[in-house]
Formats: structure tokens, C-alpha cells, sequence
């Protein structure tokens, strides 16, 4: 009798516990789309990450930064499939952000706050004015080829699985140029693969991983005068609005 007592108290507090309500954990951050800003203008940014929808503050940690911050909508966002949530977000915020003219450019971080505590600090790129350009689609192949600017960052996403991004530009003879991601060490789920063709078609190099990360950095000597092309895709064929970068060619 005292067994069948014992086992009806362990199974009661089984119950209880199972009962209690899971503590409410602080927002996380995983990604910022698109992954960077301009100083003195309104710029339009998503927040993806985790119990974001009482969010309630975006805070600088920077106490020097200056700017005018509005929270405009939260809400729940689809994983997108074979994604972990942790990774790329099942809640989003939208931002109205608009930083002080005179915001050096770099890498500032913020936190959001509500009242289940505080996010762990996620970096936000911030371009100089008139150095970001945007990815246009259609580019997915080399006639429809989206033309690249030596020393700016071109911001784009990988939309969706299996999506190729291609763009071109033209050089001399015997220069060296880098083509460099910046992604994965942002927050991005992009584990990018950077292909480098000539005129013909032709594979002159290729990188997929560099530095430990997952973002690419492909560098070559150019065999000749002409046009190339550089092609991205995800190493693994994924792809969402949350495969966010910024790609940038400059010459050595």
C-alpha cells in the first residue's frame, strides 16, 4: 500500500511539473535583413532571431550612437525547411532605423530588450554613404549578369534553394582581384560558394571556405584584358530571405 502511495505522489508531482508554465526566455538575434545600413537616411531592416514579439526596445551599445529607432511590426516567420529556428529566426521584427549623419562606418551592435530580459550583443554593418549597391534581380545566369563596382559591396540574398546569383565586371591583364563575403560572421545562414569564370566560361577559381568561416574570400591573377563573371550560390543548395550578404570585389 505504502508503494502504490509513493508511486501516486511521484506521479502528481510529475503532473505538476509538467503543468508549470516554461519561464519566458529573453529575445535572441540571429540575422539582419538586409545585413547593413547607410547613415542619414530612414533604412528599412527586418530582425529575425527568437522571442521577439514583445520586443519592446533596440539598443545601441555603442552610447556614442545616435539614432532615431522605430519598432513598426512583430510577429511570427516561417523556418524555412531543413533550417533549425535558433538559426535563422521563427519571429521577425521590422525596423525603422536611421542613424546620426556623422555615424563612422563599421561595425556597431545592438540588443533588444523586453520584459523577459536582454539579447545577447549582434553586430550591425554600416556603410559608408554612396558605397552599397543592390543586388537587381533577374541575375541568375551570365547575359542576365548584374554588373559589379571595383571597392563597393553589393547587398543581396540568396532568395531561395538552388538560387545562383551572378554578376560581371571587367578588367586588365595580370591584375589580382579579391572577391570577398561577408555573411556567415554576421549572422547569416549563407555558407556561400564563390566560382570565378572567364569571358568563355571557363572556371579560373573557386572558394567556399576561408579563415574558419563559412564565408568565401577568392582570390586570382587575371590571365587577361576582358570581361568575367563571379558566380554565388549556397554550398548546400539552400536558400530564404534570411540568406542575406554583401559581397565585394576589389583589386590587390
Amino acid at each position: 500500500m505504502f508503494f502504490f502511495s509513493l508511486i501516486g505522489v511521484a506521479l502528481c508531482l510529475a503532473e505538476e511539473k509538467r503543468d508549470e508554465k516554461k519561464k519566458p526566455e529573453p529575445p535572441s538575434i540571429a540575422v539582419v535583413i538586409p545585413l547593413g545600413v547607410i547613415p542619414g537616411v530612414t533604412n528599412k531592416i527586418k530582425i529575425r532571431g527568437q522571442n521577439l514579439t514583445n520586443v519592446t526596445e533596440l539598443r545601441f551599445t555603442d552610447t556614442n550612437c545616435h539614432a532615431e529607432i522605430l519598432i513598426k511590426s512583430k510577429g511570427k516567420v516561417e523556418v524555412p525547411k531543413e533550417m533549425e529556428a535558433k538559426k535563422v529566426g521563427d519571429t521577425q521584427i521590422e525596423v525603422e532605423l536611421k542613424l546620426a549623419d556623422e555615424t563612422l562606418p563599421g561595425t556597431n551592435t545592438f540588443t533588444l530588450i523586453s520584459p523577459d530580459g536582454e539579447s545577447k550583443a549582434h553586430p550591425l554593418l554600416v556603410a559608408e554613404p554612396g558605397s552599397l549597391v543592390f543586388e537587381k534581380e533577374p541575375n541568375g545566369g551570365f547575359r542576365e549578369a548584374q554588373e559589379l563596382q571595383f571597392g563597393k559591396r553589393l547587398q543581396g540574398a540568396i532568395q531561395e534553394p538552388k538560387d545562383v546569383d551572378v554578376f560581371s565586371f571587367r578588367a586588365k591583364g595580370n591584375q589580382r582581384i579579391v572577391a570577398e563575403i561577408f555573411a556567415a560572421r554576421f549572422g547569416s545562414p549563407l555558407d556561400s560558394l564563390l566560382t570565378l569564370y572567364d569571358e568563355r566560361g571557363l572556371i579560373l577559381a573557386t572558394n567556399d571556405d576561408s579563415n574558419s568561416s563559412a564565408d568565401s574570400i577568392l582570390r586570382a591573377e587575371l590571365p587577361a584584358e576582358g570581361k568575367y563573371f563571379l558566380s554565388l550560390i549556397d554550398a548546400h543548395d539552400r536558400g530564404s530571405a534570411a540568406h542575406v550578404y554583401q559581397l565585394m570585389v576589389s583589386l590587390e
